[in-house]
């Protein structure tokens, strides 16, 4: 028994090498092999036999294909003692383990390698009920439809996938335990949704590929939202919360009584209640985010003439581009090569080590870097599909695409994508959210430029926020700024500056941003007094955030996307982020969630996001803004227009239109003005000093 627990400890470690780790486990099995035998503790031998199957299966050491018959005669030795009659759940799980090694199985004909995989799935099935074991249920089906794929059974992969994935909904909330327990289910959830899409497209429902990548892409955020730490505190009404928190307690009641029945042998175990249940609170949970699955119906018709939606999706091998327009009732596709894939993921990996190792080369070669993008993503082919009518496009990236600026990609020597949309390019983390977006524009009042909050330079050291934020304000009233050291999150939470924040229709946030990429809600904008130096002598590790080797953020002292999630606002036009990294998003797990400070907002209830993608030139920052907000006054209220126009006119702006511009900037203080001047006073009056995209391409408009 101990020899067989050691086994179980070194198949289950993290220190040390795997390879040797599962060597090690291989060896105390088989040491208890030698007391467990088949006639003296049949059962303890039937048990070990299964526990060597699942190590000779991950085995790195050795021949793979030797390695997986060793696993298969495991698995079928233990089924000698494991039968369905005495062992019925040992024999169910057994039988998926062996159908897992026949679906990888090298030697043989891999077609019946297949279907004996598919019988073995089956038969576990035959146990592993929805009613009786729904977590069981819904793995081997995963499995299952797996298997089915693999053997081009598509209609079936189709139907199995299908009632997988309807049973993990309904298990929401009740199968995870553990940071690695999460990371391991979202990277197998995501493979199971991709796989759908893949069988979807496979069977021609192109318009249902589209549904489950929209599916897939708000698992993530549901759970991030109602996980035990952060659900209660959010905006939603008491009498929701009292109705899930009750639900909660009916559910684990019910699980109790099943559990005690069983152990006493009762009949009354019936499993009806405890699935109306969870049914129960995966409606409510739907109903309390406001994120019902969109149906592809539901994009199409949001769409206008002039609109193109081009949604990219990574897959195993190659990754797609849909083109959604009303010009067609179903998508456009394009479909890469693997080795476009593999060139796209090498260039990923050496732009953000040129990002984070040396930002002065980056920015020099961010241009070529764009211009290599465009040819690896063939975007000119893309374009092509995009109906000449569309004269605006919303792009809807996927995975580590969500950091790259798509709209400054190269066409041209003279051309950038965004050059090809007069209507505007903007963004969306999906379709789900951009459908948040248009509905909450429609319920605000475009008739007039009403109320601003700003938060203005709190750390004290940015030069020219002071510059952009009053400029800007000059236009609003009512408007109510923070300024630096009053910018914090105590005043924040003072009740009038509370309400002045939550009923504004404009929010704007000149300050520092910080992305967390190992825990994103914690990512955040920094207020007054959020910088830490020196550090506290023991600091409280969920509090304190290291920046730097002597910089620390207090997040008491942020707004984090944690805080952000528990915000309403009702009446929000735009928040913009005009901070560094503000755009940034997860991207180094599996998920295909987009969980960042702009879908924060969204979810509080603001109908568009600007927001960075990189650490951004202050001056020009500011420059960038004045124009944008000049443009959302006297030219169109439309957010994604107005910012391109002004990222154009950055672009092309020579040193002497800028000053004229600044002679005309009558809003503007008369001393501010003549500080912006003496900087531009260093180049000359032909130059552009603001051509290079480092300089106008990192803010996106997210949503409507």
């Amino acid at each position: 028994m101990t020899q067989n627990n050691l086994g179980l400890a070194y198949s289950n470690r993290i220190l040390g090498d795997k390879a040797q780790n599962i060597e090690s486990a291989i060896a105390s099995y088989s040491a208890a092999l030698e007391v467990y035998t088949r006639q003296a503790f049949p059962q303890d031998w039937a048990g070990m036999q299964n526990n060597l199957g699942l190590a000779y299966r991950d085995r790195i050491l050795g021949d793979k294909a030797q390695n997986l018959e060793m696993a298969i005669a495991s698995y079928s030795a233990a089924l000698e003692v494991r039968t369905r009659q005495a062992f019925p759940l040992d024999w169910a799980m057994t039988q998926n383990n062996l159908g897992s090694a026949y679906r990888v199985r090298i030697l043989g004909d891999k077609a019946q390698n297949l279907e004996m995989a598919i019988a073995s799935y089956s038969a576990a099935l035959e146990v592993y009920t929805r009613q009786a074991f729904p977590q069981n249920y819904a793995e081997t089906l995963f499995n299952l439809g797996y298997a089915y794929q693999d053997a081009q059974r598509f209609s079936d992969a189709y139907t199995t996938f299908h009632s997988a994935i309807e049973t993990t909904l309904l298990l929401r909330g009740e199968i995870v335990s553990g940071d690695e327990s999460k990371r391991k289910q979202a990277e197998h959830f995501n493979q199971i949704y991709r796989c759908m899409v893949e069988v979807c497209l496979e069977l021609k429902k192109s318009s249902e590929a589209i549904e489950y990548i929209e599916r897939s892409k708000t698992r993530n955020l549901v759970e991030l939202l109602f996980s035990p730490d952060l659900y209660p505190k959010l905006a939603i009404s008491e009498e929701s919360k009292n109705q899930l928190q009750q639900l909660q307690q009916e559910i684990e009641e019910e699980k109790r009584r099943i559990e005690q029945a069983e152990k006493s042998n009762l009949q009354d175990s019936d499993r009806t209640q405890l699935n109306k249940l969870r049914q129960r609170r995966e409606q409510l949970i739907t109903r309390i985010i406001g994120l019902n699955p969109i149906r592809y119906d539901e994009i199409y018709n949001l769409l206008d003439q002039e609109t193109a939606i081009i949604q990219f999706y990574f897959f195993n091998n190659c990754f797609r581009a849909f083109i959604i327009t009303r010009h067609k009732e179903q998508p456009e596709i394009w479909q890469s090569q693997f080795q476009d894939l593999e060139k796209l993921a090498n260039w990923t990996k050496d732009y953000l080590l040129l990002y984070y190792g040396d930002k002065q080369r980056w920015r020099h070669f961010l241009n070529d870097k764009l211009s290599l993008l465009a040819e690896i993503l063939h975007i000119p082919e893309i374009l092509s599909l995009v109906p000449q009518q569309c004269k605006k496009v919303i792009l809807i990236p996927h995975h580590y695409l969500h950091l790259l600026p798509l709209h400054a990609l190269p066409l041209s020597s003279e051309e950038y994508l965004i050059d090809k949309f007069p209507n505007g390019v903007s963004y969306a983390p999906s379709c789900q959210l951009w459908r948040v977006t248009q509905n909450k524009a429609k319920t605000l009042s475009y008739s007039r430029f009403h109320h601003l909050f700003a938060i203005q330079n709190p750390t004290k050291d940015l030069e020219f926020t002071d510059i952009e934020v009053e400029t800007i304000a000059a236009a609003f009233h009512p408007r109510h700024i923070l300024k630096k050291n009053q910018a914090t999150a105590a005043a924040l939470a003072q009740p009038t500056t509370a309400e002045n924040f939550r009923n504004a229709n404009w929010l704007h946030f000149s300050c520092h941003g910080y992305f967390n990429f190992n825990l994103p809600e914690k990512s955040a904008l920094l207020l007054a007094a959020s910088e830490i130096s020196p550090l506290p002598a023991e600091p409280e590790t969920s509090r304190y955030l290291r920046v730097s080797d002597d910089t620390e953020i207090d997040l008491e002292n942020c707004l984090t996307l944690e805080d952000i999630f528990q915000l309403s606002l009702p009446n929000c036009r735009l928040v913009t982020l005009s901070a560094c990294e503000t755009g940034l998003v997860d991207i180094l797990n599996t998920s295909d969630e987009y969980i960042g400070l702009p879908s924060g907002f969204i979810r509080a209830g603001a109908a568009s996001i600007v927001s960075s993608l990189w650490a951004v030139n202050d001056f020009s920052t500011a420059l960038l803004m004045i124009k944008f907000y000049e443009n959302l006054q006297t030219v169109t209220q439309n957010v994604p227009f107005a910012l391109n126009s002004a990222q154009q006119w950055l672009r092309r702006v020579t040193q002497r239109e800028l000053l004229q511009w600044l002679d005309g900037k009558t809003d503007m203080n008369p001393e501010q003005k003549q500080k912006v001047k003496k900087i531009l006073e260093a180049y000359y009056p032909e130059h552009r000093p603001f051509e290079q995209p480092a300089f106008w391409a990192a803010f996106c408009a997210i949503g409507e």
